[in-house]
């Protein structure tokens, strides 16, 4: 179908979450430490003419805050200034589904900086709504805007509501997960504005160096495709990976306790479009040089169940009620290598305790109160929203599907866990 083609450890209390780095604990939206009462993520006295980019907050444990352009209590501005001829090129790319890299000057918070832009997408490629990846290190190798070297700006057309992400990767920085940073930003295109996004931190190296206190570990995009350390080429550790046939073999180069809570995280949300539902192509896999293999959740806008087509009728009807373990995406096959783990009476009933740890920080009131606060945060950005996929009563519609998923699911996993008798998987 269409979507699919194109798209020896003791168990953990459920109070503990997995922690992978080395710093306190991390505020679940804007990625600062738990207790320091930070307000202000980072100002800016950069002149646009200087080339010079903000220094963000000193920060000295993992994972580091969140840059402030992703600071939770704004929507952020952007503005992309291309020539007459490269705007007329991107829409062409679009047309012609290229994803080609052109010119371009981004301005934010009076800062104007040349930079590159190519679009995004690919069961959301939209030509009505561009979707843009900019980067600032295609010519510069070391060139960084605000210590990112790329910024997405991602406005699925099945998110009526534009909140999927940034409600998603905070439940993973609450189990001590490795997250993106996101709010929505208002976007402008030849000083004009084009539309309302999802401002999204994307997974590189520096995505790495800010979650992790060791960082050049290989990098692997939907867990194949080498992203990091590039020069040097050595996927060996991955290849062992593919070849293991065994939870032995895959438990001496994947850190299973991340894994099932990573995997335990996409199950209670659920994220219908990612590794855990089989969808090999949405995550990333880090070879970390202490930890070993790690799942880093990505692509989450499928999440917590309203995603619709443009008629209203939802792409996922069966998301209230998927099985923690055994429920696959229609397109796609569970992975082996989950299964052969899940099937292991331990490491199944692992991952039940670590989906008692994720349910525990999954807060329906907290949820839905984040939904409120957001949706008037975003409410004149979207109203004035030139390209919107959905009219604003389509928009509050999904937000209310939302805010009614968002506690059912919790009561169905409350349900499924007191069954008990789910391991080992049975498949």
């Amino acid at each position: 179908m269409l979507l699919a083609l194109i798209l020896g450890l003791a168990a953990c209390p459920t109070s503990t979450s997995v922690q992978l780095g080395t710093g306190a604990g991390r505020d679940p939206d804007s990625g600062a430490p738990a207790d320091s009462g930070i307000e202000d993520l980072g100002g800016t006295d950069d002149t646009a003419d200087s080339g010079d980019t903000a220094e963000e907050p000193e920060d000295t444990g993992w994972p580091r805050a969140c840059p402030s352009l992703y600071d939770p209590d704004q929507v952020s501005e952007f503005d992309l200034t291309f020539s007459e001829e490269t705007w007329a090129a991107v829409q062409r790319d679009c047309r012609e589904g290229s994803q080609r890299y052109r010119p371009v000057d981004l301005t934010y918070d009076g800062e104007t900086v040349a930079a590159m832009a190519r679009l995004k997408g690919n069961w959301s490629w939209n030509c009505d709504k561009l979707q843009f990846v900019v980067s600032f290190n295609e010519q510069d190798p070391d060139a960084r805007f605000h210590g990112l070297r790329k910024l997405m700006f991602d406005a699925p057309w099945y998110d009526r509501t534009l909140l999927h992400e940034r409600l998603a990767h905070p439940m993973f920085a609450a189990r001590g997960l490795p997250h993106s940073c996101a709010n929505n930003a208002r976007l402008s295109v030849n000083g004009e504005y084009y539309g309302l996004y999802a401002n999204l931190e994307r997974i590189d190296h520096e995505y790495l160096e800010r979650n992790f206190e060791e960082s050049e570990g290989n990098l692997y995009q939907g867990g194949s495709e080498l992203k990091t350390n590039e020069d040097v080429g050595d996927t060996s550790r991955l290849q062992e990976l593919q070849a293991a046939t065994t939870v032995d073999e895959i438990a001496t180069l994947v850190n299973l306790d991340e894994a099932v809570s990573e995997w335990a995280m996409e199950a209670m949300i659920p994220a219908m479009d990612n590794y855990w539902a089989g969808v090999e192509i949405n995550y990333y896999l880090y070879d970390h040089p202490s930890l070993g293999f790690v799942y880093l959740p990505y692509d989450l806008d499928l999440s917590f169940g309203d995603g619709s087509y443009t008629d209203g009728t939802l792409v996922w009807p069966q998301s209230l009620t998927v099985d923690p373990i055994t429920w696959e995406h229609s397109g796609w096959r569970k992975e082996a290598l989950m299964m052969i783990v899940l099937a292991d009476p331990f490491w199944c009933e692992r991952f039940v305790e670590e989906l008692r740890g994720a349910r525990e920080v999954y807060d329906p009131d907290a949820l839905v109160a984040k939904v409120d606060l957001w949706a008037d945060q975003i409410a004149e950005a979207y109203a004035e929203d030139p390209r919107a996929s959905y009219s604003v009563h389509d928009h509050e519609e999904g937000l209310d599907l939302l805010r009614e998923f968002i506690p059912a699911r919790a009561d169905f996993v409350d349900d499924w866990l007191a069954d008990g008798d789910h391991c080992p998987a049975r498949w």
